[in-house]
């Protein structure tokens, strides 16, 4: 049978097959229901006393529980994140934390954000030993339920501010069948270093001892010789599930609506707080294999997220209105940069598209590896019917999901083409409309080529784009753009040259790219030089001894002139009285000329383009070192004291910084001096102005977020309100001179802390506990924290990074 196509989303036909699916389990237990579930008012604790309401939305985590370990444990909640929801972080695709994921050629799962920080610490304190029946057992999986619902709404409430088509109850049918996933033993997330295995030990022998409880033939259904008891446990969660729903469900509004599009044109609804009061669980998602839920949820997710990021860039890099400007990725003003003659121009603050663009291609990237790693997933879940790995247990029993995989190739999902139409279905992902964006479309092919404008889904947009060889102009009386073609004004032609070639200022640059591969590629390079250097006795810097031919293709040597003189009589363009002018009012001219090599090169800047550009550039690399190369050498607590990598990284963090001072900052500062028609300016005030401070730092904050990196580059790009009277020029400091001290202060500091002699010094002077004694532990339930906090538990390190595809887990170290 072909798939539907009658408008329905992914989520409407997994709700489909889910409901077919739980009917089976439902029939098929029907005989042991009433054995399995729950009664509230039998729940007897270990050391005696006894529930009070069999009202799960009344619960008392401080007293209707099992867990008796203290210190907060109780608490469902305890030590995690409040954030459940992210405009920034998403999928969650490490390999040594999810299951399944190891080999790569099988594809692998991505968990999504909202899975990180589960309310279920209560049943990780749970001791086997204290639940022996099916009563107890039910008390804290409710427990769990009721406060994840709780966690889910408050922070949903937040989330739909600035997302209006997202649902609370959709949210709350995922966290319930993954609930339902835990309990089942079926659970794909493993956790900060997979803590969540001792969760399912726990489980294990819950159900060992609730087994041993079971009688009248009930015993002799459930036997597992594995320990597993995989078919007691679904039984158990067919019985009970009801009962869930309406505890995760207590929390949701009145007015609160879960939707099924059943096909033909007919919706379903559930009111009234999510169908909470219902006999019958709205939702069937808990019967839908995990890994195809969670990667519905990524697709919903990447469309939200990609709908609103590519509006971000596209208001950054062309503007509020239609014809405000076209700038392109790398920060130019493409109505006035000509890169077939070698002229690059910026202004217009299009240093705000390089800042916007610059994140979004890399997480654009970043999202076709993830969906790459869900499709492979999903052919090898297909063809191997969710069986791959799971061994014996598979064999003799067959769960859920290897029933749900054979419903859905029977009804015309056997190819993921089939399914990834239906993603398309999806109401957010409709809802990308921008032709320059890239429109989605999750079946057409993919492969490693991004920037293929004619597949919209992972196309980095044509706003994040080089500016046309010969520039654009505007038509259509302003209103839109046009990219001037071929002409007799375009050719390879200098613009200007140096009236004296050797008066001119070298400044060699290092070369660091554009997109974040070429950026680390570039850096590592760096960094091989100035470890090779470092080994060999000699400096790593441009012009130092260590520098040699092939160390030379890492940096950009250009000139600055003050005394330059036009080469072409004619008029190459319309903006050439401005140019000219400009380029007598802006400190001169930097060029850079290449005459050898692949092709011969001239690029010229003004003086004032030129310093801007350089900035935005140093700018952009500092972020990467401390958002990527460095940054888990830099917290505290993140990277063991003395980490090898650590330090070889940080110093050549400090090599690159010494660099940028001394081969590339002193020799701008030094052009500009040269200038003779200052007034009565002293230079470095004059270079201060320059400086378009207020676009770059909200160029930078619009681009990369409102992270610690942005508030420090904010604090040292902000005016400085003291006065510094009586200091002479040359003592005087820029804010860019103030950004590189403090650049050079870290890396120091990173050097210092990762230095394995003054490490095990700092060991053997911690003292060291009495004998025999270890860490106070509670006798008794202690009260947790007033509210999910997030400050000590061991999941406070699963939301770093949930972007990265690949298992790069520094931060575990």
């Amino acid at each position: 049978m072909a798939a539907q196509s009658d408008g329905r989303s992914a989520r409407d036909i997994l709700e489909e097959f889910g409901a077919i699916i739980q009917q089976q389990a439902h029939n098929a237990a029907e005989q042991y229901h009433k054995v399995l579930q729950g009664d509230l008012l039998k729940v007897q604790f270990s050391k005696g006393g006894s529930v009070t309401t069999d009202d799960p939305c009344k619960f008392d985590h401080t007293r209707d529980t099992n867990v008796t370990i203290g210190q907060g444990r109780e608490y469902p909640c305890f030590g995690r994140q409040p954030v459940r929801f992210s405009d920034t972080n998403g999928g969650y695709c490490y390999n040594s934390r999810i299951k399944g994921n190891d080999d790569p050629k099988y594809g692998g799962a991505c968990a999504p954000f909202r899975k990180l920080h589960m309310c279920d610490k209560n049943l990780e304190g749970i001791q086997p030993q204290q639940i022996e029946t099916t009563h107890n057992l039910l008390l804290d999986v409710l427990l769990a339920a009721k406060h994840e619902g709780q966690s889910i709404r408050v922070d949903h409430d937040k989330y739909k501010q600035s997302n209006n088509d997202s649902q609370l109850c959709t949210a709350l049918a995922r966290s319930f069948a993954d609930i339902g996933d835990i309990v089942r033993g079926k659970d794909l997330f493993l956790g900060h270093k997979q803590r969540k295995k001792e969760l399912e030990e726990n489980l294990r022998n819950i159900f060992k001892n609730i087994h041993g409880g079971l009688t009248n033939g009930a015993e002799a259904r459930y036997n597992d010789d594995t320990g597993d008891f995989f078919k007691l446990r679904e039984d158990w969660w067919n019985a009970n599930r009801a009962t869930v729903w309406k505890a995760i469900t207590c929390r949701a509004g009145e007015n609160d609506t879960y939707s099924i599009n059943t096909g033909n044109g007919k919706m379903v609804f559930w009111n009234y707080k999510c169908g909470h009061n219902e006999t019958n669980v709205p939702t069937n998602l808990d019967y839908v294999p995990q890994f195809l839920r969670w990667f519905e949820e990524w697709s919903e997710d990447f469309c939200r997220k990609k709908n609103k990021k590519i509006k971000d860039v596209k208001r950054n890099c062309r503007g509020e209105r239609d014809g405000e400007k076209y700038c392109s990725r790398n920060g130019y003003d493409c109505e006035k940069t000509k890169r077939a003659i070698g002229k690059y121009r910026m202004g217009n603050q299009c240093t705000k598209c390089l800042f916007a663009c610059n994140p979004y291609v890399e997480w654009i990237d970043n999202q076709r590896k993830q969906f790459d790693k869900q499709v492979k997933k999903y052919k090898t879940e297909i063809s191997d019917g969710g069986g791959r790995k799971k061994g014996a247990a598979t064999i003799k029993y067959e769960g859920y999901e290897s029933k749900f995989y054979k419903e859905l190739q029977s009804n015309g999902y056997r190819t993921v083409d089939a399914f990834l139409e239906k993603l398309n279905e999806e109401d957010v992902c409709k809802k990308v409309d921008d032709e320059e964006g890239g429109k989605i479309n999750f079946a057409e092919k993919h492969d490693d080529n991004n920037n293929d404008k004619t597949k919209g889904t992972f196309y980095r947009s044509k706003y994040c784009q080089p500016c046309p060889d010969c520039g654009v102009k505007k038509v259509n009386n302003g209103n839109k753009w046009e990219e001037k073609h071929d002409s007799k004004k375009c050719k390879n032609i200098n613009l200007y040259k140096p009236k004296n070639p050797e008066d001119g200022t070298k400044i060699e640059i290092l070369k660091s790219g554009e997109g974040e591969t070429e950026i680390k590629e570039k850096l590592e390079q760096f960094c091989n030089q100035i470890n090779r250097g470092t080994t060999n006795g000699t400096g790593g810097v441009a012009n130092g001894s260590g520098s040699n031919s092939r160390s030379k293709e890492l940096y950009e040597e250009w000139k600055c002139y003050n005394d330059v003189e036009k080469v072409n009589n004619g008029q190459d363009d319309d903006d050439h009285l401005e140019y000219d002018q400009l380029v007598n009012s802006s400190g001169g001219l930097c060029i850079l000329q290449k005459t050898n090599g692949e092709e011969n090169v001239n690029k010229q800047k003004t003086y004032n383009d030129f310093f801007n550009f350089w900035v935005a550039h140093m700018l952009k690399d500092s972020i990467h070192w401390r958002t990527k190369k460095i940054k888990g050498c830099l917290k505290n607590g993140k990277k063991k004291c003395g980490n090898q990598q650590c330090k070889v990284d940080c110093e050549c963090f400090k090599r690159w910084v010494k660099q940028k001072k001394e081969q590339e900052w002193d020799k701008i500062k030094e052009h500009f001096r040269k200038q003779t028609d200052l007034g009565e300016w002293e230079p470095n005030d004059l270079l201060e102005q320059v400086l378009e401070k207020g676009v770059l730092l909200t160029s930078i904050k619009e681009g990369y977020g409102n992270a610690k990196d942005i508030e420090r580059i904010e604090a040292l790009l902000k005016d400085e309100e003291e006065a510094e009277a009586g200091v002479t020029d040359n003592q005087k400091k820029t804010t860019i001179d103030k950004l590189i001290e403090h650049e050079d202060k870290d890396a120091k500091g990173c050097i210092e802390k990762h230095n394995e002699e003054k490490c095990n010094q700092q060991k053997q002077q911690q003292p060291k506990p009495p004998t025999g004694e270890g860490p106070a532990r509670s006798d008794s339930p202690q009260p947790p924290p007033a509210a999910p906090s997030g400050g000590g538990d061991e999941e406070d390190d699963d939301d770093d990074d949930e972007d990265n595809v690949d298992a790069n887990e520094e931060e575990e170290e």
